[in-house]
């Protein structure tokens, strides 16, 4: 069956050629070699519970704006660049196909040490959108990329578990403030009985001022889990 799956695959690619996440460029699968190196890696030193770069002083920029209810979160690279520009065409030109590539990124920085204190999680759930904007869209970016993730790193996917209750708008374009208020209230646990006593792993694409998970993370941790976690694609910094 090995030839069959072979000839599958390049039927497939002689029909949806692979294209560099961030360009499109045809004949790359994830990322072509200019993207690739236009990828801002997050390198330590980082901040323990936020995981920000810090100065050389231990200084966090974010944490003392920003604060974070995740017990740590952890991003594989700045919002930037590249992998801004394949975030964008996964969710707002409707690219399913560069999920892998932001997938692979996740499950680089999962095996860095930077990611270490993330592992004690024993369980994945993609943030949810609404139904109404999963519709609108096709899918749900966030649980694309964990099932990808899961798949690389061997862990349990959750995506069941959270929901996203109320429809608002989308948090780009706010400020903290507005961040906060626009998803306050936005998430319910609908299976409190796999969440409680466990540890388990926040997954998004991008987190800014962290409203979206502390939002989340306040709805597992009510529903009974006992940590949470973070884990993002990227970090888009936002001061202030």
């Amino acid at each position: 069956m090995r030839w069959l799956q072979t000839a599958w695959q390049e039927v497939l690619d002689a029909l949806y050629p692979p294209r560099c996440a961030a360009c499109a460029q045809v004949g790359y699968e994830h990322w072509c070699e200019d993207c690739l190196s236009r990828v801002s890696y997050i390198a330590p030193p980082v901040c323990a519970k936020c995981g920000t770069p810090i100065d050389p002083e231990g200084f966090c920029p974010s944490c003392p704006v920003h604060p974070l209810l995740p017990e740590a979160v952890r991003a594989a690279a700045q919002y930037a660049g590249a992998v801004k520009e394949a975030i964008h065409r996964l969710k707002y030109a409707a690219k399913p196909a560069v999920a892998p590539a932001l997938a692979q990124l996740l499950s680089q920085a999962w095996h860095s040490a930077l990611s270490e204190p993330l592992h004690a999680a024993e369980a994945v759930i993609p943030i949810p959108i609404h139904r109404e904007r999963e519709r609108e869209r096709g899918f749900n970016q966030s649980v694309l990329l964990a099932r990808h993730f899961c798949h690389a790193v061997g862990l349990p996917l959750w995506d069941n578990v959270l929901v996203r209750a109320v429809y608002r708008q989308p948090q780009v374009g706010l400020n903290a403030a507005q961040r906060a208020q626009n998803v306050k209230g936005a998430f319910r646990v609908v299976s409190a009985e796999q969440v409680t006593g466990k540890c388990v792993l926040l997954l998004d694409d991008v987190w800014t001022t962290g409203s979206t998970l502390n939002e989340a993370t306040m709805a597992l941790l009510q529903a009974g889990a006992a940590h949470v976690f973070a884990l993002t694609v990227a970090h888009e910094s936002l001061r202030g």
